[in-house]
């Protein structure tokens, strides 16, 4: 069960001005999680947990890892576990969705049932009188500080490179909340975009978690609070280099099925 004393208050940072007037409000409250890994021995687990969600949230936001083999049929179990909540859910896929090939399956079984399934896209949620943007990829890995630079060299004289334009392809997709009216805009990936939440992982590992390149792409466009999963031995919250909030909400590490954030906002006057 969500307790009202398991919701952390989070000062949002570095979203950038939009240059109107503005009136605050008193907030809006994100559950967020990831790695759930769904299969047929969790059934009926998970909706025992989540009963009271709507009671300390105003949408449902999925970092990934959805199900346990990447199956079509993992991740419609996990949809029936959810069903019925009533809030909004926007999700990313996570590595292991991606295992046995079916994530386009999954994708378009997800979208059916209403979910918000984001690949270097965006999307605009109304939750709470607030108009919430939420700019979401997978990610992917290659590490950060020299095992980004060598990463990056790596693909440097490459024509087409496939993380680096979805990597792209998601910055103009967090940017373009400002055009579509966002009070509030959130990057949600399912690898890390900060090395800061990596803190706990062993060194050799934290290239597999995360990509310097997310968080690049998260600066350069501008949000109010970045959300990952991946690292399941990592700290709970960190930075990106221009001071945006990064925090890792993978289920696993903190031992309860959701974290719930609660975002000061300020609505734009239109």
């Amino acid at each position: 069960m969500i307790k009202r004393e398991d919701t952390v208050a989070v000062g949002v940072g570095s979203g950038r001005s939009f240059g109107r007037p503005a009136h605050p409000v008193a907030a809006v409250r994100l559950a967020a999680t990831a790695d759930l890994r769904m299969n047929r021995e969790r059934r009926g687990r998970l909706r025992l947990l989540v009963e009271s969600l709507p009671e300390v949230a105003d949408v449902l936001l999925l970092a990934g890892g959805l199900t346990a083999s990447g199956l079509v049929s993992e991740a419609e179990l996990l949809a029936d576990e959810l069903d019925g909540l009533g809030l909004p859910i926007v999700a990313v896929l996570g590595a292991r969705d991606h295992e046995a090939g079916q994530e386009t399956p999954i994708r378009s079984a997800l979208t059916s049932m209403g979910w918000r399934i984001l690949e270097s896209s965006a999307t605009v949620v109304e939750a709470a009188g607030v108009r919430l943007g939420v700019a979401g990829m997978t990610g992917f890995a290659g590490g950060f500080g020299l095992y980004y630079q060598l990463w990056a060299t790596v693909r440097e004289h490459r024509p087409a490179d496939r993380e680096q334009s979805a990597a792209l392809r998601f910055g103009r997709a967090l940017a373009g909340l400002t055009e579509q009216n966002a009070d509030i805009r959130v990057a949600l990936t399912h690898y890390s975009p900060a090395l800061a939440t990596l803190a706990g992982e062993r060194e050799t590992v934290q290239p597999n978690l995360g990509n310097e390149l997310l968080g690049h792409a998260i600066d350069a466009a501008g949000a109010d609070v970045a959300l990952h999963g991946m690292a399941l031995g990592g700290a709970r919250a960190g930075r990106t280099e221009r001071g945006i909030p990064v925090y890792n909400v993978t289920q696993p590490l903190f031992g309860k099925p959701f974290t719930v954030l609660t975002l000061p906002v300020r609505i734009r006057v239109r």
